[in-house]
């Protein structure tokens, strides 16, 4: 090799191209918190719920640094690929996604306007559980319920689409029924800072039932009680039986008591409401379960979470300064409800009614000396009482009467008047009864009222066909 060419090597190998090494810094680490989500009524402000709880996701720890290895560039020219496929595939998951997300938003919406179902309640057979379970399964479902100087309870019954259907007491709106321009308001548990606005649907005010209407959003979870086993007007309980009122207790919030069926069925006297002098009577039945006030309107549950009345009463002690506490004094243990057998068919007609009071099938019950009581049935010309267990027909008021004097009703429809429950124990339900006539009316539309009739010796089933079954 000649001197020129030695040089020329020399240079080749001083220019040759050594690769460096790369290194790189990973992201740091961050932190993701992720948040799920008939009393005055100057109180207090009460402090907004927590939230119920928070979850923290942190992230992995991962290495700080990425390191290189050597790059190398080889000189085979670039091949190019197409990928038209993959943007293909990529498009159609992208539209089928975004369809599910949209069909997703409308079932959503759909399902909150109908509302949702009860929560079920699982109750293990331990009565402190039951309760538990009952009163964290129904507590959402009682609002409180503002109508003038006076607070008091209700129950979210269902969503009518834009609407809340919510049951109370008539009563507990009497400043609206005198002056129509002081409207009830509503107030959702859970929704310490605002009372929603409310159109009354009707009321009746012999029973002391009242319906309301209340515009809610869609984000507001209104359980349906009515068209679920929550809500029946056969729902069947027993002296003895443990049960839970829950109701807006002094204006303090909604809260719960236990106690138990204390009596199933009996006659309640009280004042006439909306400025009628005098006195009526009343199917009640008894409970330890305090209805305190502010809890008119409010549930009284059986340990199945199942709505078995309507917390109207409290009984006070009126026997003068002789007794313990003088004649305001609040007799502990004893609260009257009104059962869903009455509660039901008023509830219904008020629905279907035409606003303000509505008109019912009269049935009137008063004490006698019987332990049960009598009922009177106007529209039926009849008037009976219990004897011996029996409802006997007692006055027949005109001479055209399916039915005569001494005649012993049995059943009511299908619904059995007096029920043998053993053979030391007869039972008849003067609430039952009760219910079982105001499920007819003039305007109904189903089968016709029939009673079923023991004329001495001989079954008669006596129908009226002018009356029908309307709920």
């Amino acid at each position: 090799m000649d001197e020129q060419e030695k040089i020329n090597q020399d240079n080749t190998n001083e220019n040759s191209n050594v690769p460096a090494p790369i290194a790189g810094e990973a992201p740091s680490d961050e932190l993701m918190v992720v948040s799920n989500g008939e009393l005055p009524t100057d109180k207090e402000e009460r402090a907004p719920a927590e939230p119920d709880a928070i979850t923290m996701y942190e992230a992995e720890q991962g290495d700080n640094t990425m390191h290189g290895g050597y790059a190398s560039v080889k000189g085979s020219p670039v091949e190019r690929h197409d990928n038209r496929l993959v943007w293909i595939v990529i498009l159609v998951m992208t539209v089928m996604c975004i369809a599910v997300g949209i069909c997703s938003a409308v079932i959503t919406a759909r399902l909150v306007q109908k509302g949702i179902k009860p929560a079920e309640i699982n109750t293990n057979g331990v009565v402190q559980q039951n309760v538990a379970a009952v009163v964290t399964a129904r507590k959402s479902s009682i609002v409180e319920v503002r109508c003038g100087s006076l607070t008091s309870s209700g129950i979210a019954m269902k969503r009518d689409g834009k609407k809340a259907i919510v049951l109370t007491n008539a009563h507990a709106i009497a400043q609206y029924v005198a002056n129509t321009s002081t409207a009830p308001h509503v107030r959702f548990y859970g929704y310490d800072d605002y009372f929603a606005d409310v159109d009354v649907l009707g009321y009746d005010s012999h029973y002391d039932i009242a319906v309301l209407s209340v515009a809610v959003d869609d984000g507001l979870a209104v359980f349906d009680i009515d068209g679920s086993d929550v809500l029946s007007p056969d729902v069947e309980f027993i002296e003895g039986d443990y049960v839970v009122s829950i109701g807006n207790a002094m204006s303090m919030g909604v809260s719960a008591y236990d106690g138990i069926i204390s009596r199933k069925s009996e006659l309640l006297e009280c004042d006439e409401l909306f400025g009628v002098s005098g006195k009526k009577t009343v199917p009640v039945f008894r409970t330890t379960a305090v209805i305190n006030a502010g809890m008119s309107g409010g549930g009284v549950f059986d340990m199945n979470g199942r709505l078995i009345g309507l917390g109207t009463y409290r009984m006070s002690n009126t026997a003068g300064v002789d007794t313990e506490g003088g004649a305001s004094t609040d007799v502990e243990n004893t609260g009257f409800a009104t059962p869903m057998s009455i509660v039901y068919p008023v509830y219904k007609r008020i629905l279907e009614g035409g606003g303000g009071a509505v008109g019912l099938f009269t049935v009137n019950v008063s004490k006698t000396s019987s332990a049960v009581g009598s009922v009177s049935m106007p529209m039926l010309d009849i008037a009976c009482e219990y004897k011996g267990f029996n409802l006997t027909v007692k006055n027949v008021y005109d001479d055209a009467s399916k039915l005569k004097v001494g005649d012993v009703i049995t059943k009511i429809g299908d619904y059995t008047v007096t029920q043998k429950i053993d053979d030391y124990n007869t039972f008849s339900d003067i609430c039952g009864v009760t219910g079982q006539l105001l499920r007819y009316h003039r305007q109904g539309t189903g089968k016709p009222l029939t009673l079923t009739v023991q004329r001495g010796d001989v079954t008669l089933t006596v129908t009226f066909d002018g009356l029908r079954y309307a709920i």
